[in-house]
């Protein structure tokens, strides 16, 4: 008997910490997603896309890129002229902004190779 005793303890302690591992590993997917909801939002490749996407694909979050774009709008105001990605483009439809996921790429390579310094 002390011979089965051992197998089926060796057994249960097994599936004991596999259970406990698979919790574990449950419990921080669910955590990571709560501290981090930016990521949460899937940017498509191409088209229009929401404010709310294209902060999360800058790693912004919602908040602090309508504020970007509220300083953008003030400072593109005072211009008469300026370069064509000096500023992030959108369209405006039934008041909601859309932002071309081509056109904001151009506008990242844009700051990037005229080491521009993004305020907001």
């Amino acid at each position: 008997m002390s011979k089965h005793f051992l197998s089926v303890s060796i057994v249960l302690l097994s599936i004991a910490i596999f259970f406990l591992a698979f919790q574990l590993g449950k419990s921080n997917n669910v955590t990571l997603e709560q501290k981090d909801p930016i990521h949460k939002v899937e940017v498509p490749e191409n088209g229009l896309l929401t404010a709310k996407e294209v902060a999360a694909y800058l790693n912004m979050d919602v908040d602090q890129f309508n504020k970007l774009i509220k300083n953008q709008n003030f400072e593109r105001a005072s211009y008469t002229s300026f370069d064509t990605y000096k500023f992030i483009p959108y369209i405006q439809l039934n008041g909601e902004k859309y932002f071309p996921k081509k056109e904001v790429d151009e506008w990242i390579n844009y700051n990037i190779t005229t080491w521009g310094n993004i305020h907001f």
